[in-house]
């Protein structure tokens, strides 16, 4: 593992900065929410307005989520990137931009609530 780490550092970059964002989100949601009592806005759009509510589980949920689609890329890269280095990057950079996203959603659900 640590020469894979060594060969493929741009790769392992994305993959570990996906890991920190997803983590890093659920941690920030977990303690913004964990005090309100009433069901958290998960949902809202402009034109229907508020489409789903819940928890602070459901909100941990998602998170969770993207912390499995973090480690089944990475695991999915693995090899990959021994055949076809381009793909192996792509997935990288994708899982990156997934992380991403995936954090402005719990910004988001922290502002909304």
């Amino acid at each position: 593992m640590a020469s894979w780490l060594i060969k493929h550092k741009v790769p392992a970059a994305l993959f570990a900065a996906s890991l920190l964002l997803v983590a890093g989100g659920m941690a920030w949601g977990y303690f913004a929410l964990r005090g309100i009592a009433q069901p958290l806005i998960i949902h809202f759009t402009e034109r229907s307005g508020i489409t789903e509510v819940g928890a602070l589980s459901s909100v941990l949920l998602y998170g969770v989520f993207g912390l499995v689609v973090c480690i089944v890329n990475t695991a999915i890269a693995v090899p990959l990137l021994t055949r076809i280095r381009f793909l192996g990057h792509l997935l990288a950079g994708a899982t990156f931009l997934v992380s991403v996203l995936i954090f402005i959603w719990f910004a988001a659900i922290i502002s909304v609530n």
